[in-house]
């Protein structure tokens, strides 16, 4: 056997070596919420409630480099009151609207595998989807005599391809629990005309198995 022959397997030995001794799987969970009052109509606060939750489960499978699937489900109701100086009506309006978005990423950790603190990076694609509604009554603002529905045209659920990207760190208590915390990035509907950017950060648990 040449030398450079009984070299690459060596390298290759070492490799899988190593790749079997540093694997092992993440599993993640994490959410944020926040609620914004923007005032008040006639004594009645104006809100807006944005709530975000999420899971992975990651494989390590060589040195710093991890596979990721991950799951998302955000969720925001927006409530406001609106007087109209038109017909002198009360408005009182609820819109809802919720996205879930499957992805798939590859996360790259920037310090030694048994490192407490672990900043990283990460990117990929998924497939979001989405809907929303809205809701609301109306009311005569001088004789209050009792609220009447609003009608609103029904927004068709929709699906598009997604992608994101993020930095975040991972904070060891324990050997196999982190505290996680991230930034995140999602651009969705990359295969229709308009594309839209979403902003979040959140904070969770990561545990090693």
């Amino acid at each position: 056997m040449s030398s450079k022959l009984r070299l690459l397997i060596a390298l290759l030995v070492a490799f899988v070596g190593g790749s079997a001794q540093a694997a092992y799987f993440e599993l993640s969970a994490n959410g944020a919420y926040s609620k914004y009052t923007n005032g008040k109509t006639l004594g009645e606060l104006n809100t807006e409630t944005t709530q975000r939750m999420g899971a992975g489960l990651a494989y390590n499978f060589f040195g710093n480099i991890l596979f990721e699937f991950k799951f998302s489900n955000q969720k925001k109701l927006d409530r406001y009151t609106q007087l109209s100086l038109g017909d002198g009506n009360i408005y009182r309006i609820k819109r809802t609207s919720e996205f879930n978005n499957y992805g798939f990423n590859l996360v790259l950790e920037f310090a030694p595998r048994k490192a407490q603190f672990r900043p990283y990076i990460s990117g990929g694609i998924g497939y979001m989807k989405r809907k929303e509604s809205t809701t609301g009554t109306y009311e005569d603002s001088v004789l209050r005599d009792g609220e009447t529905a609003l009608s609103f045209q029904s927004v068709p659920s929709s699906s598009s391809i997604s992608a994101d990207g993020g930095i975040g760190f991972k904070l060891f208590i324990v050997e196999r629990l982190a505290i996680e915390g991230s930034f995140n990035v999602l651009a969705t509907d990359l295969d229709k005309k308009d594309v839209y950017l979403h902003y979040s950060g959140s904070g969770g648990l990561r545990f090693i198995f």
